[in-house]
């Protein structure tokens, strides 16, 4: 007969943001899918406990390795290297590892827009439009005298013909309408000749480089093009240690909403994470610009993590409440509440 844990010591549980299965809601207090579940098992088990907040997943896993707290209410996927450091409850969500990309991989032409203007390539143009401006105003003076014919006129005609002069030469459409006759201004000319070359190679190797880059993020349509990219994921989460597993080359962020920016901003082509979480936070209007694959790299089952100090019977306890609360219909209620939709 499954006994009550009144008399039991108050349990330590630690909580940090992880929504939708944990989350502040105000006041002190704290709410979620997993938040609830555990509350709803404290209550019928009559444990007394106290809530610790911690910032980031892993410093809340750290703290139930080194037995800081007895419980975490957070929801996780086991990995062999958890089960060495700490205990479990039994699953109560169907979980995994999923990806998230950008959406820009349907719209390639507003990417590569998006991708060349967050490059170095504008400011390299500002640069390259400084020193065209710079050899043809001196070209037009230096000729203006000698070479009324096509730089004469006024200041401002002669600055025109000018920077009309080296815009024509850096092009290398070559018109051969204005030409320096002076040596001086042949020796610029020259001069200018070997540094536009150079600009415009460099200028092209920096738009090959761009668009190669926006080609293998537009590609991510399967798993197996992940390889071809930098993927992000939470550090000492299941779903980084799969990315390593799986040969990826990964990025540790110490949360979800740090690697999410990474990716929408353009710095990672794609984010590992636990599957529930990662659809739900997909579909929050912060993160419109990103979506799911809908293949899942590895199925797991969530459940809560337990000090390795929390005695057998204790858990025995807790999973019994755990299993009474998943299988009544107020579950699927929680369920819809907090995670919505899943179809």
């Amino acid at each position: 007969m499954v006994q009550s844990l009144e008399q039991h010591t108050p349990f330590r549980v630690g909580v940090c943001p992880l929504p939708p299965f944990a989350f502040p809601s105000g006041g002190g207090h704290w709410s979620g899918l997993s938040v609830t579940l555990f509350e709803n098992m404290a209550k019928c088990s009559g444990l007394r406990y106290s809530y610790i907040e911690f910032n980031t997943m892993l410093d809340l896993i750290n703290a139930v390795e080194n037995h800081t707290i007895d419980f975490a209410a957070i929801a996780i996927d086991p990995t062999p290297e958890f089960e060495l450091t700490m205990n479990f409850t039994n699953a109560f969500e169907q979980s995994g590892t999923r990806v998230a990309i950008a959406k820009h991989i349907h719209t390639p032409l507003l990417y590569l827009v998006q991708s060349i203007w967050q490059s170095t390539i504008p400011r390299f143009v500002v640069l390259v439009l400084f020193i065209l401006c710079i050899f043809g105003v001196s070209v037009g003076l230096i000729e203006r005298k000698r070479n009324t014919g096509q730089f004469g006129g006024s200041f401002w005609s002669t600055v025109g013909e000018g920077v009309w002069w080296s815009s024509a030469t850096i092009s290398t459409v070559g018109y051969g309408d204005r030409v320096p006759v002076t040596k001086r201004g042949r020796f610029i000319g020259g001069l200018w000749m070997l540094i536009a070359f150079a600009l415009t190679s460099i200028l092209a190797g920096l738009l090959s480089s761009v668009l190669t880059v926006a080609r293998l993020n537009a590609q991510i349509h399967t798993d197996a093009d992940l390889f071809h990219v930098q993927c992000g994921a939470i550090l000492a989460s299941a779903a980084y240690e799969d990315g390593i597993n799986l040969k990826f080359n990964m990025k540790p962020y110490l949360t979800m909403d740090d690697a999410l920016q990474a990716l929408n901003d353009g710095h990672i082509g794609a984010v590992l994470g636990e599957s529930v979480r990662l659809d739900w936070l997909t579909k929050q209007k912060k993160w419109d610009n990103l979506i799911t694959l809908p293949q899942t790299l590895v199925t797991l089952y969530s459940v809560f993590p337990v000090s390795s100090e929390v005695d057998p019977a204790t858990l025995d306890v807790l999973n019994y409440q755990l299993l009474k609360c998943t299988d009544s219909p107020e579950w699927e209620n929680m369920r819809q509440l907090f995670l919505g939709d899943q179809s």
